[in-house]
Order: structure tokens, then sequence, then C-alpha cells
């Protein structure tokens, strides 16, 4: 017999030892191991915060325009059609000084490729001075009846003054192609045809007025209230081919 402190009794048991079942376990197959992220909580929405009040943070939203928006408009300006756009402020200002420029550019030009390229005529002071004459007459004539005649219909159309500025100024596109066209017409009065030059001229501009009217008439949309502001633009064509021409 096997001494007690081995901790097994006679018949070879050890009963500190824990028996296990005859039957197998049934293997539990391992679970997959899942990537634990961190949880970030979701930032907040910023809400777009109202612009401050002011004058130049109230007329700046009609400068946001996109060039898409842009060439669309200018192209309803050109055609018969009336496409019905969002008002904005930033063609009117760059279409009148490009038909300022476009006064300027084109008979400078004109006469420069002529007398100076294939003449060989050096510019003459005068000549000069002349056309500086006509970018100032040009300049304040087209911004003063493009700014101010919106206040005249905003009385008589009950309208907003926006709108009708940008109304003015897109319809200001035509007088880009007229003034490079009659600037190229004006410079052939040194042949001596100045009766002929001047029937020219001025069935081109009967022309732009009559496409201005079109156009206007259109997009006010006030009927026989907006035959008074028609009269007024055909005077104001009537007053460039005075002035600049």
């Amino acid at each position: 017999m096997s001494d007690g402190l081995d901790g097994v009794d006679d018949f070879g048991v050890n009963p500190f030892e824990e028996t296990l079942p005859d039957t197998p376990l049934e293997e539990v197959p391992p679970e997959p191991i899942r990537n634990i992220e961190p949880e970030i909580a979701p930032k907040p929405i910023e809400e777009e915060r109202p612009l401050a009040p002011g004058l130049l943070n109230y007329y700046s939203r009609y400068f946001q325009l996109t060039t898409a928006d842009f060439r669309k408009r200018v192209l309803g300006s050109l055609s018969l059609r009336n496409e019905a756009s969002p008002p904005d402020l930033y063609g009117p200002l760059w279409i009148t000084a490009t038909v300022v420029m476009s006064r300027f550019l084109g008979s400078g030009l004109f006469t420069l490729c002529i007398d100076g390229v294939f003449g060989g005529i050096s510019t003459e002071v005068k000549d000069s001075s002349r056309q500086s004459w006509k970018l100032v007459h040009s300049a304040w004539l087209f911004y003063a009846y493009t700014l101010l005649t919106p206040f005249i219909a905003q009385k008589l159309l009950a309208t907003n003054f926006i709108p009708l500025v940008s109304t003015y100024g897109y319809s200001n596109v035509t007088w880009i192609a007229g003034c490079l066209l009659l600037s190229v017409v004006d410079e052939f009065r040194r042949l001596g045809k100045n009766f002929v030059i001047t029937i020219i001229e001025w069935v081109i501009v009967s022309l732009i007025a009559l496409k201005r009217s079109y156009s206007l008439y259109n997009e006010l949309e006030a009927g026989r209230k907006s035959l008074p502001l028609l009269v007024v633009d055909v005077a104001f064509c009537v007053a460039a081919k005075i002035l600049l021409f």
C-alpha cells in the first residue's frame, strides 16, 4: 500500500484528479477577428452664415455666377428669344466696359494697320487726342445710360432695380459688334465718300436700335408701359452715333 501523502488511495485512483467524460467535446469554431474601430462622432453641419449687413455685402451676391450662366445670358441677349435668367451685375459691368474699349481699340487698330503698317505714315497727335475724347464720351455715355435709365424704368414699371440694370447691361452686347463695324466703316471717310459712309452708318445704327428695342420689349414684359423706355433707347442710339462716329 502506498503512502497517503502521494494523494493516491489503495485502488490506484487519485481523488484530486479531475475526471473527464469519455465523449469528446464538440469543437467550437473560433470567432473571426473583427477590426474594432473607434466610433467617430459625425461633425456637425455648419450652417451658412448670412452676410453681415452692408452695402458691399448686399451687392456682392449679384457678382457670383458661373461661366456657363454668363455665356448663356450673353447668347440669350444676342438671340431673338426671351429666356428668363437670374439677374446679376457682373455682366452689365464688363459688357459695358467691352463696348467702350471696342470703340477705342477698333478705330485705333484699324488706323494703325492702314497708316502705320501698310502706308508707313506716322499717326498724328491730333488723331490720338480725338480718339481719347471718343473714349471719354463713350465711357460716360454708356455707363450713365446703363445705370441711370433703370431708375426711370423702376418708377414707371414698379419693378426692382437690379433686374433692370441687368437687362439694360446685357442689351449692350449688340453694341460690341456695332462699335467694331462702325469704326471700320468710319475709316473709309478718307476716300471722300462721306455721304455714302454716313448712310451706311445710320443703317447700322438703325439695326442696332431695332434689335435693342425688340429685346427690351420682350424682357421688360410691360406692354405699352415700356414704349416710353423704347423711345429713350432709340434716342440713346442716335446720341451714340452723333457723339462717337
